[in-house]
């Protein structure tokens, strides 16, 4: 699911900054050196914006999802199902 998500918002952000960047740099000609160059420094700005807003997305998932898993006490259940003997005596505790 999450791969798939950032799959989809890569593929998004391709598409906008291709678009930006013809938008910023037909001041040029098109076979030029500084076509090219600006072209590249556009992309790279927008990547690297675009790949800051990824990131902070993400972690904020992966903060949520450690909350949920630290919210199951899945350590102290482990622990008492070792220190058990048998199924009854974990389930009594």
């Amino acid at each position: 699911m999450i791969i798939k998500l950032l799959a989809y918002l890569l593929i998004l952000t391709i598409t906008n900054v291709n678009l930006s960047v013809a938008d910023d740099c037909n001041k040029f000609d098109k076979l030029s050196k500084e076509y090219a160059k600006c072209t590249a420094e556009l992309i790279k700005e927008k990547t690297s914006e675009k790949a800051e807003l990824i990131k902070e997305k993400t972690s904020e998932k992966y903060k949520e999802g450690k909350k949920k898993l630290n919210k199951l006490n899945l350590k102290e259940k482990l622990i008492k199902f070792k220190n058990s003997k048998s199924h009854k005596e974990f389930t009594e505790k």
